[in-house]
């Protein structure tokens, strides 16, 4: 950029004499006016070279001093003076506000037109821009050729940083993607939601004090794609928000930062497409809608899983699904928030799954297609996904707080047409857990037991039937006696029958417990030490937790 000093070598500049301010002549030039009214300063618009013969103020050497002070803060780069004609010599005062203030102040010569010294200020400045921009052009054309020759978004960002000697970060939320040149093997800690909401409405960079473990690192956060469709900054770190950019380095990152946002659009297109995929594919393998087993096993290879080898499906369910800003989501909004959960809990999982997977949504659902090594057996492949899915589930609590989901786990299966199976069983396992135990947690189909036997029963009404046979007259009775004797029976099950531990879960005397008990068979005629009465009475209080008593409230009692 061409300053104060440079423009002095420009002829007729140099039969000018520097006044007073020689501590500016570093200032740039940007404009170049002619002040030909007292109020110039409403007119100037940063960086100006301002040339006057001071008529407009030849007679108030109070306004030529608030011309000099007004200037230097409004960063004007010099004053350029034609003395000998209505002012013969510039007063004491101003020379030593521009003094002061570091303003170049200037002389030049009676004989001189503005003319002359304006036509070769504009060609100097204009050779500056096309240098600036011949720059901006080479760096575009080298980033064009790094990218088209599949590089990669990693050395593009090296190369951007050969070419503007700062540090840089680029991020995308959205594809998992942070990148940096700097040799700190730390990361930035992320920005947060706060600050992409910030720089996705403002859409202009933004100064940011951001962190690098425990140090601060003084940044210029550029969005550099649009934030209707996806996330992504560009992190200037180190950037002196008083210094500003050259201008050199704006043009080479005004020019360069579309080709990265194209390449990152790129990636997320690919991506969304791959999403899609799997999502067809994972519903094909559900609903066994497929004609060849040979081509099903073909496209799982493509994605990763052989499906010759134990697969087991984990499902996690969003239960009343909502997104984090409102409670019944715009259909385009509860689909982003769908294409997110899928996306990051993919990211995760590529960091720490014991075994091969890919993560499909189906419907308000995510499903996690897992596949294991066939020498390992039943059980540990699914205790192994047991521990996988309270991790899963740990995940999705975390990172979207509020949501809720409910996680079930099938049982491995080993042929491409029984996949379908895991996923029933997982579901079913939700259902069932859900409606037994609560939602927010994950169920084992394997661990379900008995309520897997009257899930599969067709006729309710007959479960109901032998609910009220064999527990009606105790639900009635604490109805009208405002009792608790089915709770106490429950809880007695749940306990392995044993007293003692049922009167701590309930609070009370391990003799009120008996009491209870005692009352409860008597109501029931049934034998708390017959196998065959113990048998019903399990069974019922199972029915039960199904299909409560009407006015009942479930409780934590569960057998």
């Amino acid at each position: 950029m061409l300053n104060v000093q440079q423009a002095l070598s420009i002829p007729p500049l140099t039969r000018s004499r520097v006044v007073a301010g020689a501590g500016g002549l570093h200032r740039i030039i940007k404009n170049i006016t002619i002040m030909e009214v007292p109020d110039i300063v409403q007119w100037l618009k940063g960086s100006d070279f301002v040339l006057t013969s001071f008529f407009c103020i030849k007679d108030d050497p109070d306004a030529q001093v608030r011309l000099v002070q007004d200037m230097a803060r409004f960063g004007c780069a010099a004053l350029a003076i034609k003395t000998d004609r209505y002012v013969k010599t510039l007063p004491p005062e101003m020379i030593a506000a521009a003094d002061s203030l570091s303003f170049p102040l200037l002389e030049i010569p009676r004989e001189v037109s503005y003319i002359d010294i304006i036509n070769p200020l504009m060609e100097g400045l204009l050779d500056h821009a096309a240098g600036v921009l011949r720059q901006a052009d080479i760096a575009f054309r080298w980033l064009q050729q790094v990218l088209l020759s599949n590089q990669g978004l990693e050395a593009a960002l090296a190369t951007l940083q050969r070419m503007i000697k700062y540090d840089l970060t680029l991020e995308c939320p959205e594809l998992g993607l942070i990148l940096t040149t700097s040799e700190d093997s730390n990361p930035l800690r992320p920005l947060s939601k706060e600050a992409i909401r910030k720089l996705s409405n403002a859409y202009h960079p933004l100064f940011l004090q951001r962190n690098r473990k425990e140090s601060e690192v003084p940044s210029l956060v550029i969005p550099i794609t649009d934030p209707s469709s996806v996330h992504a900054f560009l992190t200037v770190e180190n950037y002196q928000q008083k210094q500003g950019l050259s201008p050199t380095i704006q043009a080479i990152l005004d020019h360069t930062i579309p080709l990265i946002g194209m390449e990152i659009m790129r990636l997320h297109s690919r991506s969304v497409l791959e999403h899609q995929q799997i999502n067809s594919f994972v519903e094909e393998l559900i609903t066994q809608d497929f004609k060849s087993d040979k081509a099903m096993l073909e496209r799982a290879r493509y994605l990763g899983l052989n499906l010759t080898h134990p697969c087991l499906l984990l499902v996690f369910n969003v239960d009343e699904f909502s997104s984090p800003n409102k409670q019944n989501p715009a259909e385009k909004e509860a689909q982003l928030l769908k294409a997110q959960l899928q996306r990051d809990l993919t990211h995760q999982l590529k960091q720490n799954s014991p075994a091969p997977f890919i993560v499909g949504l189906r419907g308000d659902s995510l499903v996690v297609v897992t596949t294991w090594p066939p020498e390992q057996g039943k059980e540990e492949i699914t205790s192994s996904a047991y521990k996988l899915a309270q991790n899963i589930l740990l995940y999705l609590k975390w990172s979207f707080p509020s949501l809720q989901f409910t996680g079930g786990i099938g049982l491995p299966q080993q042929s491409v047409r029984k996949v379908g199976l895991s996923f029933s069983q997982a579901w079913k396992a939700i259902v069932l857990g859900s409606q037994v135990y609560g939602s927010g947690r994950v169920y084992c189909y394997d661990r379900l037991g008995v309520y897997r036997l009257l899930c599969s029963h067709s006729d309710i009404e007959e479960l109901i039937a032998l609910r009220d046979e064999i527990l009606g007259p105790l639900a009635d009775y604490d109805k009208k006696q405002r009792a608790n004797l089915l709770e106490t029976l429950a809880a007695y099950f749940s306990h392995n029958e044993d007293i003692n531990t049922t009167a701590e879960a309930l609070f009370v005397h391990p003799n009120t417990v008996r009491y209870r008990l005692e009352r409860a068979a008597k109501l029931l005629a049934r034998d708390l030490n017959l196998a065959e009465d113990r048998f019903q009475l399990y069974l019922a209080l199972k029915i039960t937790s199904l299909y409560p008593f009407a006015g009942a409230e479930k409780n934590n009692n569960k057998i």
